[in-house]
C-alpha cells in the first residue's frame, strides 16, 4: 500500500475546491464565484487499487479580519503540517505577480515536493499561458531545495491534464496503511456536506446582494430508511439580509431549498425533505460561541 496527504493551497477563487472535486470524481467541497467560499479544512479521499491519496482543500489565503478569518487561517496552517506534497493552484486568467512567485517560494523550504497547477487554461490561449510558464520556469531549474517539482497547466472544467497531475502525486506517496476506508470520499459527515450544499446555493443565488456573512446551522438531520429529513437555519448578520434571503413571498428561500435538495439527494442517494429558516445573528463572524454552533472549532 502507498498513501499520503496532499495539501491544496492558493489565493482565493483560483479553483482549489474545483480541483479537489475533479480529483475525487464527485463533489466534496462547494464552489461559488465568491472568494473564501471554503471556510474549513476539507479532506477528499481518493482510493485506487493499492494507493490512497488524501487531498486537503483549504480556504484561500487571506489576512484574518475576524474570528472566522482566524479560524480559516488556522485551517490553512494545519493542512500544510505533515503533508507529503503541496499543490499550489494558480489562475491562468490572471497575471502572475511577484507576490505569487514569493508565495510559491515560501513553501519550497518545507521539505516536500511542490507542484504548481495552472488552472483555467481552457479560458485562455497558449499566447497567455506561455508568458506565465516562462515567468515560473526559474523555479523548476532552481537548486534542489528551492525547486518546484512540476508546473502543470490544467483545466478543472475540461479535466485537461488532471490525470497527469495525479500521476505526479502518486509518486509522492509513501509505503503504509490506508488512513481511511476505501469507500470514504471525505472526512466530513454527510450532515456537514449537506449544510455546505445549502450554503453554496445561497452564495450562488445571492452573490451580488449578500456579502460573506452567511452561515448554515443544521437543527435536525434524520435518516428514516430511504428518506432524509433536514431542518436548517441560514444565518445572516442583518435584518435587511434576511428579507433578501427570503425574497418576495418566500420565492428566494424556496429556490435555495429546491436547488439544495436536488444536490443533497444525489449525496444521500435518496429522497430528501428540506425545511429552511432564516435567522439574524449580528456580527456572528466575530463571535466564537456562534462560530462554534455553526461547526467552526475556534
Amino acid at each position: 500500500m502507498k498513501s499520503g496527504f496532499i495539501a491544496i493551497i492558493g489565493s482565493p477563487n483560483v479553483g482549489k475546491s474545483s480541483l479537489l472535486n475533479v480529483l475525487i470524481g464527485q463533489k466534496v467541497s462547494i464552489v461559488s464565484p465568491k472568494a473564501q467560499t471554503t471556510r474549513d479544512r476539507i479532506m477528499g479521499i481518493l482510493t485506487e487499487g493499492d494507493t490512497q491519496m488524501v487531498f486537503v482543500d483549504t480556504p484561500g489565503t487571506v489576512r484574518p479580519g475576524n474570528k472566522l478569518g482566524e479560524y480559516m487561517d488556522k485551517c490553512i496552517k494545519s493542512a500544510k503540517e505533515d503533508c507529503d506534497a503541496i499543490v499550489v493552484v494558480m489562475d491562468a486568467n490572471r497575471p502572475i505577480l511577484t507576490k505569487d512567485v514569493e508565495f510559491i517560494q515560501r513553501h519550497l523550504s518545507m521539505g516536500v515536493p511542490v507542484f504548481v497547477a495552472l488552472n483555467k487554461v481552457d479560458l485562455v490561449g497558449f499566447e497567455r499561458v506561455y508568458p506565465i510558464l516562462e515567468k515560473l520556469s526559474p523555479l523548476v531549474s532552481a537548486e534542489k531545495d528551492r525547486r518546484v517539482s512540476e508546473i502543470i497547466p490544467i483545466s478543472c472544467k475540461t479535466k485537461k491534464n488532471i490525470s497527469v497531475l495525479k500521476g505526479f502525486l502518486v509518486g509522492c506517496l509513501k509505503d503504509g496503511a490506508m488512513y481511511f476506508d476505501p469507500e470514504d470520499v471525505s472526512d466530513k459527515s454527510v450532515s456537514f456536506l449537506a449544510g455546505e450544499i445549502i450554503r453554496e446555493k445561497t452564495l450562488w443565488l445571492l452573490q451580488d446582494e449578500i456579502p460573506h456573512g452567511i452561515g448554515v446551522l443544521l437543527q435536525n438531520f434524520e435518516v428514516d430508511g430511504e428518506i432524509t429529513r433536514i431542518e436548517a437555519d441560514i444565518v445572516c448578520e442583518k435584518s435587511s439580509h434576511k428579507e433578501i434571503i427570503i425574497g418576495k413571498d418566500g420565492a428566494m428561500l424556496k429556490e435555495i431549498g429546491t436547488r439544495a435538495r436536488i444536490d443533497i439527494e444525489k449525496l444521500v442517494d435518496g429522497k430528501v425533505f428540506l425545511k429552511l429558516f432564516v435567522k439574524v445573528r449580528t456580527d456572528w463572524r466575530k463571535k466564537g460561541n456562534i462560530l462554534a454552533d455553526l461547526g467552526y472549532e475556534v
